[in-house]
């Protein structure tokens, strides 16, 4: 069993879809690294570990620095930006030394598409159940439950009736489209409030750095986050598209 943790993250011209994925074998000793990664924040940076983290209020610099020169100060947004690109190093490490972790992406032009989020979702759940049917494994998935609607209605149609082009010009029976549900997604997706998971967390770290390496304005690229994504490295499913560098599907 895999465990996908899933979220999302919107720009100005890009929305992106990302699950961070577990092996349940190795949950525990990933769990723990990311644990021992926030009680290292609230002894260094007064981040309390019961406190929620998320990008925005990161780069923004919301909270203390509880260390800094001897003195209490502000948190600002270069300690922000250290403390984000940090939390891709957790991920990044786990996949190298532990091993059972891994990324996949979406991040489509939502001018491209008029439900841009359902579409970027519907394609993320699919390399999920490619990813698993690959290693024999089974998914089992967590949400936010901000998510829940719309998380609940279309996993049903996907376990349901699932058509999917060929990417040649036809599959094997000689028809364009094959019905191919997600079956090795099980159980429905689970919501949980973000601000008690410390993974959904982490993996909210994710798609923004997606849509920041997509979307480089000045105030990204002056805090050096448009390069962040990068540093996920041996995380990357690179498999969910051939296309990419990266693996991130774009369509």
């Amino acid at each position: 069993m895999r465990l996908y943790y899933v979220a999302e993250s919107e720009g100005s011209v890009h929305h992106a879809s990302s699950a961070l994925g577990v092996d349940a074998e190795r949950w525990n000793n990933f769990y723990e690294a990311v644990l021992n990664w926030r009680l290292d924040l609230q002894e260094h940076c007064a981040v309390p570990a019961e406190r929620a983290i998320s990008p925005g209020n990161l780069l923004e610099g919301r909270g203390r620095l509880a260390y800094c020169c001897g003195a209490d100060q502000n948190l600002t947004p270069e300690h922000g930006t250290a403390i984000f690109r940090d939390g891709l190093r957790v991920i990044e490490r786990a996949a190298r030394d532990i091993g059972g972790v891994e990324v996949i992406n979406v991040c489509l032009p939502k001018s491209n598409f008029k439900d841009y989020a359902r579409v970027g979702l519907d394609r993320l759940l699919n390399r999920i159940n490619r990813s698993v049917s690959a290693t024999g494994r089974h998914a089992f998935l967590i949400f936010d439950e901000s998510q829940g609607e719309k998380v609940s209605r279309l996993y049903g149609r996907l376990r349901s009736y699932n058509l999917i082009p060929s990417k040649y010009e036809a599959w094997d029976d000689g028809n364009r489209m094959k019905d191919i549900p997600i079956g090795r997604v099980i159980g429905g997706p689970v919501l949980k409030s973000s601000a008690s998971d410390y993974l959904l967390q982490m993996a909210g770290l994710i798609p923004f750095a997606l849509v920041c390496q997509e979307e480089p304005s000045s105030i990204v690229e002056e805090s050096k986050i448009a390069s962040a994504f990068g540093i996920l490295g041996s995380a990357i499913n690179r498999n969910a598209s051939k296309s990419d560098p990266h693996g991130v599907v774009r369509r």
